[in-house]
């Protein structure tokens, strides 16, 4: 191949691609001065005094064409030696297979062709996502190594340039056909054949929400649990709703509790989920009822919206000078704490008539409303007497029980020790003869609980620290005991908590301590020092001890099992608290 240099190309067209054979010989015509088209012969243009079409040999001299078409087989357009007599420009489109004349005025115009092993581009093949397709190009070997790939889709003007055989196109749209175009140059700037194909992107797949299931219902939470499938692109977050989708709460959780629902109420929940490009699933639905039954527990806690709403308070470890145990009591004058417990009579007994003293855990702990009768009590065991045959006063009594009816008792009258489980008002009186009284279904419902019988040495000190020396101790475990002082000391308004327990005859604290009856009262708690003295509350009000052989009126406690259930009331004195 003579005179063969590297070929820098002008004009319209950037590349020189490799003549396809059996494409008819053909010139347009281009005013040089404004690149406008004057002419598009229709013509054949054989050799003549306008054209004349030079093939290289295998010698590497060039022989005039007699052929009107471009030569077969591997062959290349020589910019360098085609040429015009009147200083026309030739130039070779390579997209339209047209040597193209630039030229103001007739020209006689020589076109050389050169034998050229070019690269062959053999294969495109794709790979597809539901945004992209990825093209990689196959190859056969040329005179030279190539250079560069040039890429385009849907038939754009411009070329995408990679070193790489492989290219990737992003960003497209799911489940759409492209056609793409490729050719390559090789080291010496000659062009491949031009590889036409077409590809489709994938069909975007949805996440899908398969099932939810609903477990651990109770009277006030559902909690679910989701099977969901990511599509083409994995789950990013789960959505919630219990309200028929009016707002949806979003986790990256497949399972979530609803809480602080209704008893008894159908709830709409739906579910659904969105996948890491933004995408959602369907939206999965169920229908789910909440237990009807309420636990006790659950209610008295629901009453509870912030520090002494409804007269309750909880004692968590921010609550000021409060027991720090995470429990829920009643404090104050006079809250609505009343429950009916042992009858189903439509007006309560007073007998039968109790207040809750608070929850601790699950458990509700209650005390009875007024003292305890030689007929809820007995006159065996620990009984002394009844409060007026033991001659004391009434005058603070805030009762409506008979004083020749309310028993007095013993603190322990066997061996003048204050340990609980010696004593008999414990085991007769309290755990025997009272809690007989009850039917068995009744019995039932009042838990095994364990009772830390420890008390401390002196009366003034405030009820936290009370608390905090009941909580440990001998243990004790059993149905029916008394309170502590810290429960008498808690039930008082909270501003009362600073004050030592001596001190809570006070009126301003008496006035506000619902606990606070007016009669001389055993409490379970007992001196830490003096092993046969406990304490009790004064018919004025204030803590005091004394020794355990001292007779006094009692209020029987005990706590409730963590499954008993609310049935209704509003627990005023005249609507109390019913239970299932």
């Amino acid at each position: 191949m003579k005179n063969k240099k590297k070929l820098i190309l002008i004009g319209v067209i950037a590349v020189i691609l490799v003549v396809a054979s059996t494409v008819t010989l053909s010139l347009t015509l281009f005013k040089s001065s404004d690149n406008e088209i004057v002419s598009n012969p229709k013509r054949e243009v054989n050799n003549n005094n306008f054209l004349t079409l030079m093939i290289e040999q295998e010698d590497g001299s060039y022989q005039e064409s007699t052929s009107n078409t471009w030569p077969d087989g591997n062959y290349v357009f020589n910019k360098e030696l085609s040429r015009c007599e009147n200083g026309g420009e030739l130039d070779w489109d390579r997209e339209t297979n047209r040597v193209i004349l630039y030229s103001n005025k007739s020209d006689g115009c020589y076109v050389y062709f050169d034998m050229y092993n070019s690269v062959q581009i053999t294969n495109v093949t794709t790979s597809t996502t539901y945004n992209s397709v990825t093209l990689t190009v196959a190859s056969q070997a040329g005179e030279n190594e190539i250079e560069t790939y040039y890429f385009t889709r849907n038939d754009r003007a411009s070329w995408e340039q990679s070193s790489s055989n492989t290219y990737t196109y992003s960003g497209l749209s799911s489940n759409t056909e492209y056609n793409f175009r490729v050719y390559a140059v090789d080291t010496e700037g000659y062009p491949s054949n031009e590889y036409s194909l077409s590809a489709t992107t994938n069909a975007y797949e949805n996440p899908r929400v398969n099932s939810v299931t609903a477990s651990n219902v109770t009277n006030n939470s559902i909690t679910v649990s989701v099977n969901a499938s990511g599509g083409t692109n994995s789950i990013s977050r789960y959505y919630y709703s219990s309200n028929g989708g009016s707002s949806y709460t979003n986790t990256t959780s497949n399972s979530y509790t609803f809480s602080g629902l209704n008893a008894g109420q159908t709830y709409d929940i739906r579910v659904y989920v969105v996948d890491t490009n933004g995408i959602q699933s369907n939206v999965y639905n169920l229908s789910v009822q909440t237990d009807d039954t309420v636990l006790l527990a659950d209610y008295i806690k629901g009453l509870y919206t912030s520090q002494g709403t409804n007269g309750l308070y909880y004692h968590n470890s921010s609550l000021a000078n409060g027991a720090g145990d995470n429990s829920y009591r009643y404090a104050g004058a006079n809250p609505n704490n009343y429950i009916c417990f042992g009858s189903t009579a439509s007006t309560c007994p007073d007998s039968n008539l109790y207040r809750i003293i608070g929850v601790f855990g699950d458990q509700v702990k209650l005390i009875m409303a007024d003292y305890s009768t030689t007929s809820q009590t007995g006159t065996s065991g620990a009984y002394y007497n009844t409060y007026k045959g033991a001659g004391f006063s009434t005058s603070y009594y805030k009762g409506d029980q008979s004083a020749s009816s309310i028993g007095v008792y013993n603190w322990n009258n066997s061996t003048s020790t204050n340990t609980w489980s010696e004593s008999n008002l414990n085991t007769m009186n309290l755990n025997t003869t009272f809690l007989d009284t009850f039917s068995i279904a009744n019995q039932n419902k009042i838990a095994d609980a364990t009772w830390y019988v420890n008390g401390y040495s002196t009366n003034s000190a405030t009820p936290a620290t009370w608390h905090d020396n009941e909580s440990t101790g001998t243990p004790w475990t059993g149905k029916i005991g008394l309170m502590y002082v810290s429960d008498y000391g808690f039930a008082a308004s909270n501003s009362a908590w600073t004050t030592n327990m001596d001190s809570y005859n006070s009126s301003s604290i008496k006035s506000n301590n619902w606990m606070y009856m007016g009669l001389y009262e055993w409490t379970i708690s007992r001196h830490s020092s003096n092993t046969d003295y406990a304490y009790y509350v004064s018919l004025s009000g204030r803590v005091s001890n004394n020794g355990v052989y001292r007779n006094y009126a009692v209020r029987p406690s005990f706590y409730l099992t963590s499954s008993t259930t609310y049935a209704s009331g509003s627990g005023t004195a005249t609507d109390p608290i019913r239970l299932s």
